[in-house]
């Protein structure tokens, strides 16, 4: 028991010591508007449960509900606008419509067709007391009383009166929508359309025909003009009348303004037509032919003038060509064309070289075979069997005359082929092309 008393005596003291470091050494708290990390014994519900599980959000207030797309349209519930959704005057009638004495059940009123022809009669002459079923019967038109003449109750005379097809010569679509140019009607037909329809001419001011009563008698509004007319035309004049400070012909008050300020426009402004005051006094004004500054050419001192320096004054001897313009006058450096007009360098069409038999494709040399710019432009029509225009022109034997025109099933046989290649083979010198047999052949047709 005294040991126990001992350590209990110990533990007491320590624990009030600490207790008295805290109290007077305790951190001061820089920024007491945030929260602290952590679980403090501070604040509640910091556990980590009340973290994962929050608090349910605030629900919304009962006079803001009715306008919230979750309430209107709420499932199971019947979509109110927000302006009538807390109206209850309707709750102050039990039922609407009025209470009949008899009652109708709800079979009478789903079964209204009549069952049968009996019942039908039956309900129509219990309609025919009402006013309703006399004046307006069903499925037909209302009966004033009015009896028609026989012939038009019969439906064989129309109504109005009959009118001759060509009476004046215009139907009434024409009537209604003219077709004849507006020049062309008289100014009476004119006027008229202008009342009946408000045909005006653009730009046509609208007249309504007044007249004025005064005591010098009737005035037409067209040709009456208020004012006093001019003596002679002024143009803008109605410009000048808003703006009397801007007309040249009204005499305008003096103004009084600073000298100093006048002088210095004088000084500063450069006057068109006249030179620029530079404070030297007043002189007289130039002569008309005397012109400002030097002369650019003093007689006698062999200037040039502005003409002289852009033509010059070059000799007939100074204005020939240099005598090496296009050839060289170096001995050993001349380039003198030879006697018989050979031109240098190597042709782009090597016709003085034989073609390979087999081409490389990257030979671009031309070798006379290949087809010109305008067979590019407009091939043959026999392009697409590798022939050209010159295979047209190249001497073909007889037999080759035969089968060519054979094949293509000519009307003349084979005395008359080879009578026209005896013909051909005579004026061309034996020389007989496709062209030229062709064009002979033809001609006997």
């Amino acid at each position: 028991p005294a040991v126990d008393s001992a350590v209990a005596i110990r533990v007491a003291s320590s624990c009030s010591a600490m207790h008295g470091i805290t109290a007077v050494a305790r951190a001061t708290d820089r920024m007491p508007q945030l929260p602290a990390a952590g679980v403090t014994k501070f604040m509640a519900n910091e556990s980590t449960a009340q973290s994962m599980r929050p608090e349910a959000p605030p629900s919304t207030p009962d006079d803001m509900a009715r306008f919230r797309k979750s309430t209107i349209h709420a499932p199971g519930t019947m979509s109110k606008n927000p302006g009538y959704a807390e109206d209850t005057d309707h709750l102050r009638v039990q039922v609407y419509g009025k209470a009949s004495a008899e009652g109708y059940g709800v079979q009478d009123l789903m079964q209204t067709a009549p069952k049968s022809y009996l019942i039908e009669r039956t309900i129509e002459k219990k309609e025919a007391i009402y006013q309703s079923s006399k004046l307006e019967p069903l499925g037909v038109s209302r009966k004033l009383g009015h009896e028609l003449p026989p012939q038009l109750a019969s439906g064989q005379a129309p109504f109005g009166k009959g009118t001759p097809h060509n009476l004046f010569g215009l139907s009434t679509k024409v009537l209604l929508a003219p077709t004849e140019p507006p020049e062309n009607l008289s100014e009476a037909v004119r006027e008229q359309y202008k009342k009946s329809h408000a045909s005006f001419a653009p730009g046509e001011q609208r007249r309504r025909e007044y007249q004025w009563d005064t005591a010098q008698g009737v005035l037409d509004p067209s040709q009456f003009r208020f004012g006093r007319q001019g003596d002679a035309t002024e143009h803008n004049a109605i410009y000048y009348a808003l703006h009397p400070a801007q007309d040249p012909y009204v005499t305008q008050p003096a103004r009084i303004v600073s000298k100093d300020l006048e002088d210095f426009k004088e000084v500063t402004t450069e006057t068109l037509g006249k030179p620029k005051p530079v404070g030297h006094g007043d002189h007289p004004g130039p002569v008309p032919d005397d012109g400002f500054g030097l002369p650019s050419k003093r007689k006698g001192d062999g200037h040039w003038n502005a003409r002289q320096c852009m033509e010059g004054e070059y000799s007939l001897e100074a204005q020939r060509p240099d005598v090496d313009l296009g050839q060289a006058i170096r001995p050993g450096w001349r380039n003198l064309p030879p006697p018989d007009d050979r031109s240098f360098g190597v042709p782009n069409v090597r016709t003085d070289v034989r073609a390979p038999r087999v081409r490389s494709v990257a030979d671009h040399q031309n070798y006379g075979n290949e087809p010109s710019g305008g067979e590019v432009i407009a091939p043959s029509h026999f392009s697409q069997l590798d022939l050209n225009e010159g295979d047209f022109l190249k001497a073909q034997s007889l037999a080759q005359i035969k089968s060519i025109f054979q094949a293509i099933n000519t009307p003349f046989g084979e005395a008359e082929l080879e009578e026209v290649y005896e013909h051909v083979a005579y004026e061309d010198e034996g020389h007989v092309s496709i062209t030229s047999f062709r064009a002979k052949l033809f001609d006997r047709l």
